[in-house]
């Protein structure tokens, strides 16, 4: 217990401190939330090399907005709002207008795909990377930033229907993937989403 209060008192000292431009206390904080921030970047952003560029630039405006960071709110969070959204501003700005499948209705009642699948986290993340970017979008902004579908189609200025099929697109095509990748000698370890597939 004394332990969590001792860490939780250095991160707010570290926050003061970088929040009046401490460059000691900003690297500090880059040091310990850039690995993390990066993996959700690749979440949206296939090329690792666009990620990278996107978690500098979004760390930027971390910092630069930390007067706008209030205690009451968890840090973690806080940062992972300006990193998601950096990303969707990001997929805006790469492509005229991201396309989004052309998909029926008759997705939204497929199963869900099952969580007996486990497979290591860079399996995961390859078959994130080879969804069309619509459906990528869609899908990790519901599955990963727990984001209703009424939320999505206001993010990316699409219709509600468009984010269900798209999602519905998304999960079919992983599901075909899920299938055919069988777990390597019995191992692997299991990623916690906040929500089944």
């Amino acid at each position: 217990m004394a332990k969590t209060i001792n860490i939780a008192f250095e991160q707010r000292h570290v926050i003061e401190r970088a929040k009046q431009n401490d460059r000691l206390a900003q690297k500090q904080l880059y040091d310990a939330y850039a690995p993390t921030l990066l993996s959700i970047c690749r979440l949206y952003i296939k090329d690792e090399h666009f990620a990278e560029d996107i978690l500098v630039k979004a760390f930027f405006k971390i910092l630069t907005h930390l007067h706008a960071y209030e205690e009451k709110q968890h840090f973690f969070a806080w940062m992972r709002k300006i990193i998601v959204n950096e990303c969707i501003d990001f997929q805006r700005s790469k492509i005229q207008k991201v396309t989004y499948s052309e998909w029926d209705d008759s997705l939204d009642s497929l199963d869900e795909l099952s969580s007996n699948h486990q497979f290591e986290e860079e399996y995961i993340q390859s078959f994130i990377d080879e969804l069309p970017v619509g459906c990528r979008l869609v899908f990790s902004l519901y599955v990963f930033e727990d984001y209703d579908h009424k939320h999505i189609s206001n993010e990316l200025g699409i219709s509600v229907g468009t984010s269900k099929s798209q999602l519905a697109y998304a999960k079919k095509l992983l599901k075909e993937k899920l299938n055919k990748k069988t777990i390597h000698n019995g191992k692997s370890s299991e990623k916690k989403y906040k929500r089944n597939f």
